[in-house]
């Protein structure tokens, strides 16, 4: 993994692996940034890219200024690395306090396929490709036959667009969680859209008695999706849900210690990197390839993916990891160390 710091802003960008034609990761801004936390986020999508067998590598841009500095620090940072922008050797998009129109000079060279961000009744179409892969895998562990329940840890956009999914596949939502809480019930996607659209975080207080956030985590439904940030499924978070599989569906959602605690109470945990393989299909597909294409490219793909690592003796998340390594060593000298866990 090399890092390189900005010579014209405050700031660093994250290379995960030699020689790749292509790397691709969030830029964030932050005074406080250091590049020791975003190395996990990094890792993930070189793994997204090892399972899907492509030769690209993960990365991120880290801008080291307050929000007040933040127009010129990324005009600095679009002309110091135009010719890396220009070539598409380095894709970006907005991670943490930054947006499409702030980070503009640098989202201007990037020709990937725009369905990507393409607005889909209040969330993306990438959010759509992710909530899709996330419930592929809930259902393939849960394997219902009637009406099945989940609980969305760190509810947000993405959040919403897994709640439409879970409907799609006959399921419900029972149970949502923000920074702001918990809370139970019987939700329909419409009702969280609304709820979640007028009151962002506070959505949990339009729908019902608000518990402690880690209420999250109790088992009683049928499948839990992780995905506020890293490490958001703690080792007492793994030991909460008994045997309910679980979900993450953000960068190294699942810490170390909770998947040690879920293998060995041999609960099926879906990798990060494996629930988010949709977009990567869409950014670099054909812009005449329908949504409906992308979305069915996303089906078969991760059904595929969970039909050669979802009995492994090691568990699924474990034989994801493995399944990337393998290609990744395959045009690498070595693999890299460490797995995207939080």
């Amino acid at each position: 993994m090399e890092i390189k710091q900005l010579e014209s802003t405050k700031g660093f960008v994250i290379y995960d692996l030699p020689n790749a034609g292509t790397y691709v990761g969030p830029t964030r801004l932050g005074a406080k940034l250091i590049p020791g936390n975003a190395e996990m986020l990094v890792r993930h999508q070189t793994y997204v890219f090892g399972l899907t067998e492509q030769q690209k590598s993960g990365a991120t841009i880290g801008l080291k200024v307050d929000a007040s500095d933040a127009e010129g620090a990324v005009v600095a940072l679009a002309e110091e690395l135009t010719d890396e922008f220009e070539s598409q050797r380095l894709l970006t998009n907005p991670g943490l306090r930054l947006s499409e129109a702030l980070l503009a000079p640098v989202l201007r060279h990037d020709k990937r396929n725009p369905i990507a961000k393409a607005e889909r009744d209040g969330v993306t179409f990438e959010d759509e490709l992710v909530a899709l892969g996330a419930v592929t895998c809930a259902s393939r562990f849960v394997k219902p036959n009637g009406t099945w329940k989940v609980a969305i840890e760190g509810f947000d956009q993405s959040g919403l667009a897994i709640a439409r999914e879970v409907e799609n596949h006959g399921g419900k939502v029972h149970r949502i969680s923000t920074a702001k809480g918990c809370v139970s019930g019987d939700f329909d996607s419409s009702t969280l859209a609304d709820t979640w659209m007028d009151s962002g975080a506070d959505c949990v207080e339009k729908l019902g008695p608000v518990g402690k956030p880690w209420e999250i985590w109790n088992s009683d439904v049928d499948a839990v999706f992780v995905g506020s940030k890293p490490g958001a499924m703690s080792g007492d978070g793994a030991t909460s849900t008994n045997d309910t599989p679980i979900i993450a569906t953000s960068a190294a959602a699942i810490s170390s210690k909770a998947l040690a605690i879920l293998r060995k109470n041999k609960v099926p945990v879906a990798a990060d990197f494996l629930s988010r393989v949709g977009p990567t299909l869409a950014w670099w597909a054909s812009e005449e390839t329908s949504p409906d294409v992308l979305r069915s490219s996303t089906t078969e793909t991760v059904i595929g993916l969970l039909e050669e690592t979802v009995d492994h003796d090691d568990g699924p998340f474990m034989a994801a990891c493995y399944k990337a390594e393998a290609f990744i060593e395959s045009w690498q000298e070595k693999r890299p160390f460490g797995r995207p866990l939080g």
